[in-house]
């Protein structure tokens, strides 16, 4: 099947379909801000026939609540409500939809929000609707059918994952998260764990406005590469960052923009651990 690629930057209100629909282990990636003047906005997902198999909607002008529900036939079921609202106004956000068999795990900032039982049988569910006031820069389906391997949600930093018999030309590793307001900077590394050497140091420095890159061989540090536009990571807002394994480099894009290549330093086949580390929150990690 094909893979669903990242839509960025859609118009509201947006509609698009599920491609392979839903099933355990998919994650569905919302990243936008709240419009200042925000007054509420909804995520549906929504079944062939109309009814609305899950509806998450922060409603500001309410009380600052947070309802989740169900409609079926036209009728909304019994709402469920909470006053912990973790959007702002003008604020970015990261929400992350993880599709369980029991029910609809929702993060928000990387922070677990709720868990809500399904209703309707999740096969109904065929396409993604948000509308409202919000404006959107990212919108992902990942896991289930769309992503080999391990999916991990919502981990702590440091963080570190056993690469071995996962890493191979081609494939991916694709790390969702947001940036603290307060961040100085953070890493992402390629390592051999036995020997220490990192293949790959990607290390965005909010204070120097530097994406730096660069290798750490027999314990030394290699040359550093710095060029680049201008840095794609921003203090308080979301991100998707995504590393290809090529034949002759890695090639890593940020929201689904190439910002650069690496041309290999150390051989990808010593590579078997990754390491995520510094001022980060981790919503979602797939190897």
């Amino acid at each position: 099947m094909a893979l669903q690629q990242p839509i960025l930057n859609p118009c509201v209100p947006f509609c698009s379909p599920i491609f392979g629909g839903l099933c355990e282990g998919k994650n569905i990636l919302i990243q936008g801000c709240v419009i200042v003047s925000a007054k509420r906005f909804s995520v549906n997902l929504v079944c062939a026939n109309g009814d609305i198999a899950f509806h998450f909607n922060p409603r500001f002008d309410e009380g600052n609540i947070i309802v989740c529900n169900t409609q079926e036939k036209g009728c909304w079921g019994p709402e469920e409500r909470t006053s912990t609202m973790l959007f702002q106004r003008g604020v970015s956000f990261q929400v992350i939809i993880n599709i369980r068999s029991c029910g609809y795990q929702v993060s928000i900032n990387g922070s677990q929000f709720i868990d809500y039982r399904h209703r309707l049988p999740m096969n109904l569910v065929q396409t993604l609707q948000i509308k409202g006031d919000v404006s959107l820069s990212c919108i992902n389906f990942t896991g289930g059918f769309n992503f080999g391997g391990m999916t991990v949600c919502n981990p702590a930093t440091p963080f570190n994952a056993i690469l071995s018999g996962r890493f191979f030309p081609f494939c991916k590793i694709k790390i969702m998260g947001s940036i603290p307001y307060s961040a100085d900077r953070f890493h992402v590394n390629l390592k051999n764990l036995l020997l220490g050497n990192i293949a790959l140091h990607v290390n965005p420095r909010f204070k120097e406005g530097a994406l730096v890159r660069n290798s750490f061989i027999n314990g030394a540090w290699g040359s550093e590469e710095r060029n680049v536009a201008f840095l794609p990571f921003c203090p308080g807002q979301a991100f998707q960052l995504e590393i290809t394994y090529l034949e002759n480099c890695y090639q890593v894009l940020v929201n689904g923009q190439l910002k650069f290549e690496y041309v290999h330093r150390i051989p990808p086949s010593q590579v078997d651990q990754l390491e995520i580390d510094g001022d980060v929150i981790l919503s979602c990690v797939q190897y």
